[in-house]
């Protein structure tokens, strides 16, 4: 005998929830990449300078968060402008947080000196060459950037688990 089937809302109901967010790996034509430092500690972590980026909204794709959280939080518009994924990092549930699903983009080059105006969130911006950056990340966020840095430059996509890259995916990058 046959068990009755779940009603779809049943069903949905037993699935573990996570969080969505997204940011955007954006860069100048001189090669420096665009990173906003924080005007507040977030949960789990001091305050700390990152990527254009956020949480989805409720329904909200991956895509639409993106383009919005960059808009809120630098004023620069992303619509329009092609947005290539650079990574999908899953983030498993920790410090009282649901698991996330972080995905990356990379976008077209801006002009140097484009104007950048910060959100109540952010209390500092910069541009800096990838190495310059690296003095000014926490130790979670090395991995991270550098494989996003790396998706970037060879115009590769990468998917993550918890900010690294998985044993056998960095093994056979090394493989001729």
């Amino acid at each position: 005998m046959t068990s009755p089937a779940l009603a779809p809302a049943d069903f949905a109901a037993t699935l573990p929830p996570h969080a969505l967010s997204a940011t955007v790996l954006l860069t100048d034509e001189a090669g420096r990449v665009l990173m906003l430092h924080q005007a507040r500690a977030y949960p789990g972590h001091p305050a700390w300078w990152q990527l254009p980026g956020g949480l989805g909204d409720l329904g909200e794709n991956p895509l639409a968060a993106a383009r919005r959280e960059t808009a809120e939080e630098t004023g620069i518009h992303l619509s329009g402008r092609l947005l290539r994924p650079l990574a999908v990092d899953y983030r498993a549930a920790a410090g009282g947080w649901p698991p996330v699903i972080d995905f990356a983009f990379d976008a077209p080059a801006l002009p140097v000196g484009h104007e950048v105006r910060l959100s109540s969130e952010h209390d500092a911006f910069a541009w800096r060459t990838h190495d310059q950056w690296l003095p000014f990340l926490q130790p979670q966020q090395l991995a991270w950037f550098a494989s996003l840095w790396r998706a970037h430059r060879t115009g590769t996509t990468v998917v993550l688990t918890d900010g690294h890259e998985p044993a056998a995916q960095s093994s056979a990058r090394g493989r001729p």
